[in-house]
């Protein structure tokens, strides 16, 4: 199957928060994805991490947010008269670490990223002595 680029229609769909975002805005953020998600990524999880890198992004940036966005991860309580929200210890400190533990948009990416890109790799060479030289 042929890699095909995801489009904002493509992004509302996967990710129904940013509905409202205007499709120009999220073409911004789907290009942007391309300076970490490129050719050399598992083919099926491209797009996946190019939604995920620009959903990610925009939620930090303030888009696509409320109920149907970020809001309940890590949420303990939530009261409507008077407004009484908390959140658990845990979502209050991956929230103010940032990076990509601060959504679950970034979560995600993160996720494929590790199973793309994997961790650092060794190569091993053959032992030889380096002095003297020969």
């Amino acid at each position: 199957m042929a890699y095909t680029a995801p489009t904002p229609a493509d992004l509302k769909m996967r990710y129904p928060a940013f509905a409202a975002v205007g499709d120009a805005v999220i073409q911004y953020w789907l290009d942007d994805a391309l300076r970490f998600v490129t050719d050399c990524w598992i083919e099926d999880d491209r797009a996946a991490a190019m939604m995920a890198y620009a959903a990610h992004q925009m939620a930090m940036n303030g888009l696509g947010g409320g109920i149907a966005g970020d809001l309940p991860a890590g949420l303990t309580r939530f009261r409507s008269g008077a407004m009484d929200v908390a959140f658990s210890d845990a979502a209050a400190a991956r929230s103010a670490a940032g990076g990509y533990g601060a959504t679950r948009y970034g979560q995600e990416f993160a996720l494929l990223q590790r199973r793309s890109k994997g961790g650092a790799r060794l190569v091993g060479c053959p032992a030889r002595p380096c002095w003297p030289l020969p």
